[in-house]
């Protein structure tokens, strides 16, 4: 065999050899970028997508009680999807997605007119690409079920088992009586959960199989699966209840919980994971159904007469109960003081999860009711999807006249550039938080712990008119006049 070997050969194969590494280098530095783009893409296409929803009011009112509960429906369900769609001017683009959400669909709704609402809404999204979700009202109007109307089923004012004479709702400026609250962990109550969710859940798959059908599962929002949970208190006498659930949790007057306020919160947890479970079970996909919650903030709280225990205050329903098992938390969402800084904190310790604003606007109730004026919506929405909601549920589009504050807030010009901001995937800002003076918590619980005392001592006189002030401005949220009308009271009692 003959060898050629010199200097210049040996070179000549070196050169060889150091191109043949860098060609094997290059491959297998471009096998690992395709591996990141591949994974990067992945993460992409699995970012879950974030809706930007409106509540429609739309399920056929079988009732007298739910007719004075909520709106008239649309006349025309999908003529006022395709309205929503044009006045904004853009469905959504990726991982965004303009939604619509039916319901509150309620046991008084025959499972007829489930089916064919759930019918409905998928064929409307089909048509016109926004997206379709369904919102349940858990346990509040139920009177087409006349077998729960039982003492194994209807709550309980006390250990006796007196029965609540209805539940009180705070939905205006004057509470509304509707049928008495449901004990919520009796067998039947249950029973009638499983059986209505297995109604939706199954409807609810066969209209995600329409969606697969043309690639278009998103526009699947999902299953609000509840309408601010909770035990209501009873209307005639204001009691708070579940004592009926609290002996089917095996406690009694005898052998009461250490802590009862914490017991029916647990109850109520319990119930929301039965709902969650439930619609999984029959068809809804994971991660497609919310919790709904609603409670003050435990800053509000802090301003108010705290005569009344937190728990009881907010009907059972701290933060906390939200994180069922199978379900994305949520809750309702209205300007208030502390209200999304008390939901981040549960929110860091549960591991910061995916959350959604199950109800809310970019206006407060009260000042709906008094001024008329809402917050920037921009600024409301960014404060909410900046942080992880992967749902908004916005409250007043179509809602009342053309004068409703609700109805202003949610089709207002700036509203509309806010929605399209979105749509289109630009950044929100954020509302900045706007807290009262600093003092004034200080102040307010001075007044609350001193004021009594000094009242017995040398009457009413010399502070009634500012404590009606203090009052008036903290249900107003008016700090200003609070704080002014706290530091009179004080420099009153101190003289």
């Amino acid at each position: 065999m003959l060898t050629f070997y010199s200097c210049e050969g040996k070179n000549v194969y070196r050169h060889f050899y150091r191109e043949r590494q860098k060609m094997h280098l290059y491959k297998k530095l471009g096998l690992i970028l395709i591996a990141i783009l591949c994974f990067a893409g992945n993460a992409i296409a699995n970012d879950p997508v974030r809706y930007l929803a409106f509540q429609f009011f739309t399920g056929s009112f079988d009732s007298d009680i739910l007719r004075k509960a909520f709106p008239p429906p649309p006349t025309d369900l999908r003529r006022t999807v395709i309205d929503l769609r044009d006045h904004i001017g853009v469905a959504g683009m990726n991982d965004r997605q303009l939604g619509f959400i039916l319901g509150l669909i309620s046991f008084d709704n025959s499972d007829e007119n489930v089916r064919k609402l759930i019918a409905a809404g998928f064929d409307i999204a089909l048509d016109t690409g926004v997206a379709v979700g369904f919102h349940i009202d858990d346990s509040m109007f139920w009177g087409r079920l006349k077998q729960l109307n039982t003492a194994d089923n209807v709550e309980w004012r006390d250990w006796l088992g007196t029965l609540n004479t209805g539940r009180r709702l705070d939905w205006g400026l004057e509470p509304m009586k509707i049928m008495p609250q449901l004990c919520i962990n009796s067998t039947d109550v249950k029973e009638a959960v499983s059986e209505r969710a297995t109604l939706i859940g199954e409807e609810v798959a066969t209209g995600i199989k329409k969606l697969a059908a043309v690639h278009r599962d998103d526009l699947f929002l999902g299953v609000i699966a509840g309408s601010e949970t909770q035990i209501g208190r009873d209307f005639d006498t204001g009691k708070y209840l579940g004592y009926c659930a609290l002996t089917n949790a095996g406690y009694s007057a005898n052998n009461p919980p250490t802590d009862m306020d914490s017991a029916r919160s647990k109850i109520i947890m319990e119930f929301i994971g039965f709902w969650a479970r439930s619609l999984i079970g029959a068809g809804v996909p994971e991660g497609k159904v919310y919790s709904h919650i609603a409670y003050k903030s435990s800053k509000t709280y802090g301003l108010a007469n705290r005569a009344v225990p937190y728990l009881q205050l907010i009907n059972f329903t701290p933060p906390a109960i939200a994180f069922c098992d199978q379900c994305v938390p949520g809750f309702s969402t209205y300007p208030e003081l502390g209200h999304l800084e008390q939901w981040q904190e549960e929110l860091n310790r549960h591991g910061d999860p995916s959350w959604a604003s199950c109800e809310g606007t970019a206006i407060d109730p009260v000042q709906a009711a008094l001024s008329g004026k809402g917050a920037d919506m921009e600024g409301y929405l960014g404060s909410l999807f900046n942080h992880g909601a992967v749902l908004v549920n916005l409250y007043g589009w179509g809602v009342g006249d053309d004068n409703n504050p609700f109805r202003k807030t949610a089709e207002g010009e700036n509203a509309l550039a806010a929605y399209r901001k979105f749509l289109a995937g630009e950044a929100l800002h954020e509302a900045p938080a706007i807290p009262p003076q600093a003092s004034l918590i200080d102040n307010v619980h001075k007044v609350q712990a001193e004021v009594p005392g000094w009242i017995q001592k040398n009457g009413p006189a010399q502070v009634k008119d500012n404590l009606e002030q203090l009052d008036k401005a903290l249900k107003e949220k008016h700090f200003d006049a609070a704080a002014q009308a706290a530091t009179a009271i004080l420099r009153t009692i101190e003289k």
